[in-house]
């Protein structure tokens, strides 16, 4: 009989394979190479701030797994704390389809090299309503092509901070240019010598990339032409490097700037210092704080001002989470990415962390307002922001920038020099 046989065969297959299904309980088998996969573990790839607290307010990492608990108690968060430079361990691991994180931070700046190269899951169809929480302009940011690649969780932007009671003694209101800032430290330095007059980061880093885009629509430049080849060697950018090292010769700012990073710089302005600084946002969540600041009272931020010529503009940071296209386990991965999204969570990177967060309507919470003082102040720099210039592999742009617009700045090399490497540089790159 050996239809028979053939049917007790199959169904004996049949049963066999349902209890392989039962046993195997949320594993799958992934890509045909025979490796287990729990698929109720998403591993998300950040480095260890996520773990940190700036204040009493739990860590973020806590509230994304309290949250998740809640809403899917079978889906279990592990943390992999990466190194600061994560983008190079993301390059190699995306070039080879590792699979090592489910979920990843994502740097504004890659937002075109992941776009490009596919290494991260478009949001649209599995999240359609998430710009119902997060505001498009966040959203956009983390944007290629029209997919939305990430969440948004932190971003910052840069601003001129001054000091107003300093302006306010020598009868100046807050400077609408470059040049009137120039008069002003003029002015008061020649009264008050020991007073720094603009604090900012000269060191290789990407604050000194941030601050020489500044400076480039300030004077009336941008990163590309319409055909998007860059202009780094225009005679607005060459202005705006001039004006960095005219700092520094005309005793504008501390020679040392060419050597500090941000946190160098900012401390003097805290300290009391200087009557001008270009720095991130964070600090105004405790510059009237008098145990941590000595201009308690006596400061603003305004967007860095622009000549007639150019524009001002607030320069962007901040990271976002994404979804790695390698991974096996999507549908759970975006379930993480929805509680990242919620407000819950969205609130506490807002406690535990300070602004921004683009979650629509998070700083209208009194809990929000209270752990961020100063918050209102954000409004008129968000309006100006711009990010850093694109790249399909910003990596090695940064680094080149920072190496040419350093020696150009330190006189290692002239400012059209410079300028002409990195102009050069960064064409070979696209």
């Amino acid at each position: 009989m050996p239809y028979a046989g053939g049917y007790f065969m199959r169904s004996r297959i049949v049963l066999l394979s349902l209890v392989l299904v039962l046993l195997a309980g949320p594993f799958l088998f992934a890509g045909g190479r025979g490796e287990q996969v729990d698929v109720n573990t998403i591993t998300l790839g950040y480095n260890p701030f996520l773990s940190d607290s700036f204040t009493d307010a739990p860590p973020p990492i806590d509230v994304i797994r309290d949250v998740l608990a809640q809403r899917y108690p079978d889906i279990t968060l592990e943390y992999l704390t990466m190194p600061q430079d994560l983008l190079d361990s993301l390059v190699i691991w995306m070039t080879s389809q590792d699979t090592t994180v489910d979920i990843f931070g994502m740097d504004t700046p890659w937002v075109t090299q992941f776009g490009s190269a596919g290494w991260a899951v478009p949001l649209n169809d599995r999240m359609p309503d998430l710009d119902t929480r997060i505001a498009t302009a966040g959203l956009e940011t983390f944007a290629y092509d029209g997919d939305w690649l990430a969440v948004p969780f932190w971003g910052s932007v840069t601003g001129l901070y001054y000091r107003t009671d300093l302006l306010e003694e020598y009868g100046f209101s807050a400077p609408e240019s470059v040049m009137e800032m120039v008069e002003i430290i003029e002015t008061i330095r020649a009264d008050r010598p020991e007073l720094a007059g603009l604090l900012w980061p000269g060191e290789r880093g990407e604050s000194l990339n941030m601050f020489y885009a500044t400076l480039l629509h300030a004077f009336g430049g941008q990163y590309t032409d319409a055909n998007g080849n860059y202009l780094f060697d225009s005679p607005e950018s060459i202005r705006a490097v001039q004006f960095m090292r005219d700092t520094i010769n005309n005793e504008w700012s501390p020679r040392a700037v060419q050597n500090w990073e941000r946190l160098e710089s900012r401390q003097r302005f805290v300290s009391g210092d200087a009557i001008f600084s270009w720095d991130n946002h964070d600090i105004i969540v405790f510059l009237d704080n008098p145990e941590r600041s000595e201009v308690a009272g006596n400061w603003d931020l305004i967007p860095f001002p622009a000549e007639p010529e150019g524009r001002s503009v607030a320069i962007t940071g901040g990271f976002a989470f994404a979804m790695n296209p390698f991974s096996a386990k999507l549908e759970n991965a975006t379930r993480v990415l929805e509680v990242i999204s919620s407000e819950e969570v969205q609130r506490g990177f807002a406690l535990a962390w300070g602004p921004v967060q683009q979650y629509i309507g998070l700083y209208d919470d009194p809990v929000v307002q209270e752990y961020n003082p100063n918050s209102e102040k954000l409004g008129p720099l968000v309006d100006v922001a711009l990010n850093r210039p694109p790249s399909r592999n910003y990596g090695e742009l940064s680094a080149l920038m920072q190496e040419e617009l350093n020696a150009a700045i330190t006189g290692t090399r002239s400012v059209e020099d410079a300028l002409a490497n990195m102009q050069r540089r960064a064409s070979a790159l696209r």
